[in-house]
């Protein structure tokens, strides 16, 4: 997400509810002893979460851009992003800002061990001290209930933050001793403009990108990265000159289709947004996501039927449940290529 700079609240995206619900509990006073983020990845949870240890540790700090007018010591609950302090927790170097991260896949007793061992210490530093444990729907059971025994009994003066995808994911227990705050993915047009800022994409790029995200930057940059805009374009090609070609390409077709494996998930997506686009663009041409490929769009429109659009749609839908069921892609993809050419 973006970098934290002078003002953390104000520079996170999209999240309007869960700030509110943050700086109240800063406004009030009443900071609980631990916080549960919940969301789906790559939507601010851990952004949020240093955010929020900057406000708790800040020396000088600003009122929120939206109260910008309020003065009173009440108001201030925003980071500065300039004192020493913040300049510290920006750097990672705090001593009193713990950040515990999955190793693998897993957070394992060995690292719930050593920051038991160093809540035995007090906070260095007169600010309070901050534990954020990103991915905490990945400890294993010993590690949970290691991490129960710290939230029964909580260290003075210490806040613990952990981010989950889902709080199905956390012992019961542990989510009944935590306030939780849940994450929305983020809108489309935010999308957007994360990455035409951060990542200086075309907005037609940016656009094509946010569309198939569910709502995550993150994964909209890893399709970025992953060269998803000039494979759409090859794909989109590829759709255009289907029915006229032999079963030996159509299956050759499918084939390089199934070699990026790890790419079908949004591939599928993306030729549900393109069947989409067809469908609406007669009717409402500004609607469609493939902006940026309108004269594609406009000339498959004007060729295919309604009902094989949603025909085609169907066997995308299918092949989407196939592979969700662990089946072959090579063959799942041979089957959808020829049944996207037979209707």
């Amino acid at each position: 997400m973006t970098t934290l700079a002078v003002h953390g609240f104000d520079l996170i995206r999209g999240q309007q509810q869960a700030i509110g619900l943050l700086t109240t509990l800063l406004r009030k006073g009443h900071i609980p002893h631990a916080l549960v983020f919940t969301g789906i990845d790559g939507i601010g949870k851990q952004t949020t979460a240093r955010a929020f240890a900057m406000a708790c540790n800040c020396d000088d700090p600003q009122p929120l851009s939206a109260s910008s007018s309020e003065t009173s010591p009440a108001a201030r609950i925003n980071a500065c992003g300039r004192c020493r302090s913040c300049r510290r927790i920006l750097s990672d170097n705090h001593p009193d800002i713990l950040h515990l991260r999955p190793s693998g896949n897993m957070i394992r007793i060995a690292v719930i061990r050593d920051l038991i061992q160093q809540l035995t210490i007090k906070p260095f530093e007169q600010g309070k001290r901050v534990v954020i444990i990103a991915g905490s729907d990945t400890m294993n059971m010993e590690a949970s209930n290691a991490l129960l025994k710290v939230l029964e009994e909580p260290p003075e003066n210490t806040l613990l933050i952990l981010t989950a995808q889902q709080t199905a994911d956390l012992l019961p227990t542990i989510v009944s001793r935590c306030q939780q705050i849940r994450f929305s993915p983020l809108p489309r047009d935010v999308l957007i403009g994360l990455l035409t800022e951060d990542d200086a994409l075309t907005p037609e790029e940016a656009r094509a990108a946010a569309a198939l995200a569910e709502g995550s930057y993150t994964h909209a940059l890893k399709m970025v990265q992953a060269g998803w805009i000039p494979r759409r374009d090859w794909l989109a090609n590829e759709l255009s000159r289907l029915d006229g070609r032999s079963t030996t390409a159509k299956l050759a077709l499918a084939e390089k289709l199934a070699d990026g494996k790890k790419l079908l998930p949004d591939t599928l997506a993306w030729l549900m947004t393109w069947y989409r686009d067809l469908i609406v663009f007669p009717f409402q041409p500004e609607q469609i996501v493939n902006s940026d490929l309108r004269h594609q769009v406009q000339a498959e429109a004007a060729k295919t039927s309604p009902q094989a659009l949603i025909d085609r749609m169907k066997a995308v839908q299918r092949a989407r449940q196939h592979l969700e069921a662990n089946a072959n892609p090579r063959l799942t993809m041979e089957d959808l290529v020829l049944q996207l050419a037979a209707v």
